[in-house]
Order: C-alpha cells, then structure tokens, then sequence
C-alpha cells in the first residue's frame, strides 16, 4: 500500500506554531482573568465608614485561575486585609489608629457576558 501523506517539516512547523500561538493565547486569556480577579477583590474588601471611622484595605499577594470553560471561570485570590479603627474625634488622621491585619483567600467566580467576564460570586474561606 503507497503512502499517501508524509508530514514534512512544513507541515512539522506549521503544527508548532499553531500550538504557539494557542499556548500564548491561553496564557494572554487567564492573565487578563486574574488582573480582574485582583481588582475585583481589591474593590470588594476596600471601604470606608466615616461615621464610625472604620475603614478597610486590601493588598492581594496572589491570583490563579482554577477552572475556566467558555461560559464561567473559578479564580482563587489570595492577600491581607487591613482594618484601621480610629478614635472618636479624630476624623483624617489616622496617626492614633488601630489596625489589624487579616490574611484570606476568596473564590472568585466570573461568568462570560457577550465576550467579557461578569463577577457572579464571591466566597470566602
């Protein structure tokens, strides 16, 4: 039986590149991902009451995608909370505070609306 098709290095280079060029568009997709993940997070965990003067801030440390289908991404974010308590009376300045810090990880869960990531759910461990 004659040999009908043999893969030359064309067709070799061809196939590398292509795997490339998905390899970097995988890489590209979960790296915008996490940079939102961040943000998210950093948004959700900093706040300020002014009534009471508590306030609170977030530094994330880590973000990595767990699972990500064409409908819904799981993202894990890891980093530390800073809640600062101020004294009665003292309004901007923040010299006399109190803070605490407190590590957490959060579940990020995004859903993809007409081509672009919505946050759908947060959980905290």
């Amino acid at each position: 039986m004659e040999n009908i098709f043999r893969p030359n290095k064309w067709f070799v280079g061809f196939c590398a590149l292509l795997i490339i060029v998905w390899g970097g568009l995988q890489f590209v997709s979960n790296a915008r991902l996490t940079d939102d993940a961040r943000a998210c997070a950093a948004d959700l965990l900093t706040w300020e009451w002014p009534g009471r003067n508590w306030s609170s801030a977030a530094a994330i440390s880590d973000a990595s995608v767990v699972r990500r289908s064409d409908t819904d991404a799981i993202v894990r974010v890891k980093g530390t909370q800073i809640l600062t308590v101020a004294p009665a009376g003292v309004q901007a300045d923040f010299k006399n505070s109190k803070s605490d810090r407190v590590d957490f990880q959060a579940t990020l869960t995004f859903y993809r609306a007409s081509n672009e990531w919505v946050l759908g759910k947060v959980e905290l461990e």
